[in-house]
């Protein structure tokens, strides 16, 4: 089994793609978040249009423009995302819902919240 890491405490980053089999079409995913925050995009043709995608969502929720970063990114993948309760956060890139979701809250947690880390968001892009 695959699966792809990223996690940071405090700072804002991005992180790298994780990629399917080249023989089928693109079917990019993004997750973007911003202190507490969050969207997610899935199904777009291009990377950047996920990352726009999932940067809009979030900035609608956030109710301010240009505030979300995008944390996670995917092509015919899955990616998720788990925050702790002081700014942690990881997320996780895997075949699976589900294994990212629990990848991301293990990265997450690993960065020692003083409670345990809990996935806000895991979403998948069709193979």
């Amino acid at each position: 089994m695959l699966v792809f890491l990223f996690s940071c405490g405090l700072a804002d980053i991005a992180v790298s793609p994780a990629h399917a089999d080249p023989g089928s079409a693109p079917s990019w995913g993004a997750i973007a978040a911003k202190s507490g925050w969050y969207g997610f995009s899935y199904n777009h043709p291009s990377r950047d249009a996920a990352e726009r995608a999932a940067r809009a969502q979030c900035d609608r929720t956030a109710g301010r423009s240009g505030t979300c970063v995008v944390r996670a990114y995917f092509d015919r993948s899955c990616g998720a995302l788990a925050t702790g309760n002081y700014g942690e956060w990881g997320t996780a890139i895997a075949p699976t819902a589900s294994t990212a979701g629990r990848a991301a809250v293990t990265e997450c947690d690993n960065h020692l919240p003083t409670e345990p880390c809990k996935m806000v968001v895991s979403v998948c892009s069709p193979r």
